[in-house]
């Protein structure tokens, strides 16, 4: 069974910052975003594509054809809100859509939501606008809107670390929970072997010599050795050099 095909469209790039505000840009967050919820999905049976992961500018046409091209099974597009408001909001095409469009996004913006909540944030609501890349793309779209850039309070919570990381790990979550994800399991690693210690086997050193023609007949390995037999084996070694 095919994998199932994500597509995360971070807003803006290139020569389009996106909204400006608080000395962040929305073309940087996104971006950032994205890449992070890619990161995460890595631990489930999905492809993830972006539709650029670098600071590219791309035309809302480009990014809805890359992801028809894909067939992709999702398509979310990632963005900042601006205008003096406050809060998070999600947006599914303002025209005719089925109605699993508008489940999927129910539930990720639910997921999305619980979070934000969590530290006091307001839920603007489920909304429809006529966006292009919803417009245009072939498969479920949601469009969100996280915070506002011009608003102080807001900018706070875009500059901290430790929200965006969850507010990544929420995105995330609602995609698993709306897509069905399975998680990967890592394959198990092999013990590693320790290599073995070799036997010491004094007889069959003995026995090596012997095959070399550097001693003749079996000496117990225990037998004492005079100064003449060690002479003579020394000397059998290095004639046997010189050969």
């Amino acid at each position: 069974m095919a994998k199932k095909i994500i597509v995360l469209d971070p807003g803006h790039g290139g020569k389009d910052p996106g909204a400006v505000g608080n000395d962040l840009l929305e073309k940087e967050i996104t971006l950032m975003v994205a890449r992070k919820v890619a990161k995460r999905l890595g631990n489930y049976d999905v492809t993830v594509r972006l539709t650029r992961d670098d600071d590219t500018f791309l035309s809302l046409d480009t990014r809805a054809t890359f992801a028809n091209n894909l067939r992709a099974d999702y398509f979310l597009s990632i963005h900042v809100n601006a205008g003096g408001g406050t809060g998070f909001e999600s947006f599914i095409y303002n025209g005719p859509v089925n109605s699993v469009t508008g489940n999927l996004r129910t539930a990720l913006h639910q997921t999305i939501t619980t979070f934000v909540k969590s530290y006091g944030i307001v839920d603007r609501g489920e909304k429809k606008a006529n966006f292009a890349v919803l417009r245009q793309t072939n498969m479920p779209a949601c469009l969100i809107e996280i915070l506002f850039i011009d608003t102080a309070k807001d900018a706070a919570f875009l500059k901290d670390d430790e929200f965006m990381r969850g507010m990544s790990d929420a995105i995330t979550a609602g995609l698993v929970r709306i897509l069905n994800l399975a998680a990967v399991t890592p394959e198990p690693q092999p013990e590693p072997t320790q290599p073995s210690t070799p036997v010491w086997n004094p007889q069959g050193e003995i026995q090596k010599l012997i095959d070399a023609g550097v001693i003749f007949n079996n000496h117990p390995v225990d037998a004492p050795v005079t100064w003449g037999e060690f002479a003579a084996v020394i000397n059998r070694l290095l004639n046997s050099n010189k050969q």
